[in-house]
């Protein structure tokens, strides 16, 4: 809560500049978010077999050997 505080009065003080967003700006932030989801899939893709066995072994527990005998 003091955090918050803090960062309002320092935003209250701050000097208001006369800023603006122009066309290659909203280009270029299109971009980068292109580029971060498109390397998120890469990176997916590339390491899908390790992602996959992990989480199977995560999620099986039981050794090749061991099966239940109810008998």
């Amino acid at each position: 809560m003091k955090m918050l505080i803090v960062a309002s009065a320092v935003f209250a003080w701050l000097r208001r500049d006369s800023a603006y967003l122009d066309p290659g700006s909203g280009s270029f932030f299109l971009q980068v978010l292109l580029a971060t989801l498109l390397g998120a899939l890469f990176v997916l893709r590339t390491y899908w077999a390790k992602i996959k066995q992990a989480l199977s072994n995560l999620f099986n527990r039981h050794k090749p050997g061991d099966e239940d005998e109810t008998e």
